[in-house]
């Protein structure tokens, strides 16, 4: 457990918060990135290699302006199954039916792809369709080892919790999604998490209308941003690898 009486945020902030999302979009870019600059935030962009692709030279702007570039694949392989039958991901990229060694490969791919754009060598991955596991039958594997050795810290499954700081697993960090919700659903999780002393993360893919299937309505998010731009003094708002290399560099602390 964490020693609260010795542990402190950056800035004595209360508590943490990452703002995550998925998918590499053009409303990214062209809205998010932007919208959390004007406030004084940085996020963790996703991104999939075949849709930063289009538009390589806009993603190494947004890095360099401080937001993070996760690796989010390259074909955003997920499982397909009878209750989840995803009628959009080709069956090539089944992760039943894949192999460490497939998935790791393909990772470093997206790794190396990355560090191209923004020149960096660390970075946090964000779990496809928040799956943790690949294969099937005897052959199912966590993903948390292969993360461990391609990552500093991986967004897993979709637990609705804010992160236990007692009890972290850097490979499957624990998240809230906010797709499809208002502001005011939001407030209290957070607040909650400032309360707390902890560190929440969320996961957003689309901000409007017709820019992915699940979206956050274009007032809402601005209505988060604004809250947490507000709150500068009691939020630390930050990349989700900048969190976790600070909780990692204080675990030697940790009693």
């Amino acid at each position: 457990m964490i020693d609260k009486t010795a542990f402190t945020w950056p800035q004595n902030c209360r508590g943490a918060i990452s703002l995550t999302y998925d998918d590499a979009l053009p409303c990214h870019w062209q809205l998010v990135a932007p919208a959390l600059e004007a406030q004084g935030l940085r996020g963790t962009f996703y991104a999939n290699i075949l849709s930063a692709a289009a538009a390589p030279e806009d993603w190494r702007r947004v890095a360099a302006r401080g937001h993070e570039l996760g690796n989010h694949s390259i074909f955003h392989p997920c499982q397909k199954n009878p209750q989840r039958p995803r009628p959009w991901l080709p069956d090539e990229y089944d992760l039943r039916g894949y192999t460490p060694r497939r998935w790791s490969d393909e990772m470093r791919v997206a790794n190396f792809t990355l560090s191209l754009i923004d020149g960096r060598s660390e970075r946090s991955f964000g779990n496809t369709c928040c799956h943790t596991e690949i294969g099937t039958g005897d052959t199912l594997t966590s993903l948390d080892p292969l993360i461990a050795e391609l990552c500093v810290a991986g967004r897993g499954p979709y637990s609705r919790q804010i992160v236990d700081l007692g009890t972290i697993n850097y490979q499957a960090l624990g998240h809230c999604g906010a797709d499809g919700r208002a502001f005011d659903e939001l407030r209290p999780e957070i607040d909650r998490a400032m309360a707390e002393g902890g560190w929440i993360i969320y996961m957003i893919h689309g901000v409007g209308e017709g820019t992915h299937s699940s979206y956050m309505d274009p007032d809402e998010h601005q209505r988060l941003v604004e809250y947490l731009g507000a709150n500068r003094a009691d939020i630390w708002t930050a990349p989700l690898v900048e969190v976790a290399q600070y909780l990692q560099a204080r675990d030697s602390d940790w009693i």
